[in-house]
C-alpha cells in the first residue's frame, strides 16, 4: 500500500543540519500533514520529496523506483508540487496558467488549454468563472487557489503542498483541505501538506508527522500526535479542545 517511502533522510545547508534521519511512509489514499514550529524542517523535507533538494544521506523510493535515479520527465508526472511562495504570473489568462500543469505530460497549446483535467481543476478550485481573467490581476488568495489548480491539472498520484492555506480566508481554507481529502480518499492519491493550523490538521489529515529541530518527533493519527503533552513540549503552548479538535490557547508559563 505504501506509495512513497522516506528512509533515513538527512540534509545540511550552509553547515547547518536541517533534516536529521527522517523516516516516514506515505500511503496512497491518505492525507499526511507535516506540522511543527517554524524552522522544524517541514518545507525543506517537502522540497526533498519534490526533488528540488538532494539529501545528503538516505533514500526516497516511489513504489519500486528509487527517485534519485528516476528520469526527470517520469518524476514530473508522478509528483506535483505547490510551493509556499506564490509568484504573480505574467498577463496570461487564468486558464492558460492552469494549463501549464499539463506540460508534465508533454501537452501544450490548445491541447492543454482544452484538456478536461484543466476544466475540472478550475471548477474544483472555484476559478471556472474567472478562467478568462488576466491571472496577474488576481488577489493573493485567488493566486493561491490558481497554484493549487495548476497542481491538480498535472493529475499526479502524489501531491505535495507547502502551506497551501496560509493566504486563504476560512471558507477557502476549508475548500482547499476538502479538495486534498477528496483527492486522497476518492481518487487514491497520496497527499503531503505542510500546515500550521492544528485544527485543520486534526480535521482533515489521516496521519500527522510532527517535526522538531529537523527530526520526526511523532508520527501517527492526529489524536495521538496532538496529545496535550506533545503539543505543549514542542510548541510551548497549552491547548483547549472543541470536541476532538485542539485549539492553541495560551503560552506555557
Amino acid at each position: 500500500m505504501t506509495c512513497l517511502h522516506v528512509s533515513d533522510v538527512s540534509l545540511s545547508l550552509g553547515g547547518r543540519q536541517i533534516l536529521r534521519s527522517v523516516t516516514m511512509p506515505v500511503e496512497r489514499g491518505t492525507v499526511v500533514g507535516l506540522i511543527g514550529p517554524n524552522g522544524a524542517g517541514k518545507s525543506s523535507l517537502l522540497r526533498v520529496l519534490a526533488g528540488l533538494k538532494a539529501p545528503d544521506t538516505g533514500r526516497l523510493q516511489l513504489d519500486e523506483q528509487n527517485l534519485a535515479s528516476a528520469p526527470a520527465h517520469w518524476r514530473a508526472r508522478q509528483i506535483a508540487f505547490m510551493p509556499q511562495e506564490v509568484v504573480r504570473p505574467p498577463p496570461m489568462s487564468v486558464r492558460h496558467v492552469a494549463a501549464l500543469g499539463r506540460l508534465a505530460h508533454g501537452e501544450s497549446g490548445s491541447v492543454a488549454f482544452h484538456h478536461p483535467k484543466v476544466t475540472q481543476a478550475l471548477e474544483k478550485t472555484g476559478l471556472l468563472q474567472s478562467a478568462d481573467r488576466p491571472a496577474n490581476r488576481l488577489s493573493g488568495g485567488e493566486l493561491a487557489r490558481l497554484a493549487l489548480c495548476r497542481m491538480l491539472c498535472v493529475d499526479a498520484p502524489i501531491l505535495l503542498a507547502d502551506e497551501p492555506v496560509a493566504a486563504l480566508d476560512p471558507a477557502h481554507a476549508l475548500m482547499v483541505m476538502s479538495l486534498f481529502q477528496q483527492a486522497a480518499h476518492q481518487d487514491g492519491k497520496a497527499v503531503v501538506v505542510v500546515l500550521h493550523d492544528l485544527a485543520l490538521a486534526a480535521r482533515f489529515c489521516d496521519q500527522l508527522v510532527l517535526m522538531q529541530n529537523g527530526a520526526v518527533r511523532a508520527h501517527g493519527v492526529p489524536e495521538d500526535v496532538l496529545a496535550e503533552p506533545l503539543v505543549r513540549d514542542v510548541y510551548q503552548v497549552t491547548t483547549r479542545r472543541i470536541g476532538t479538535i485542539p485549539v492553541p490557547w495560551d503560552l506555557c508559563p
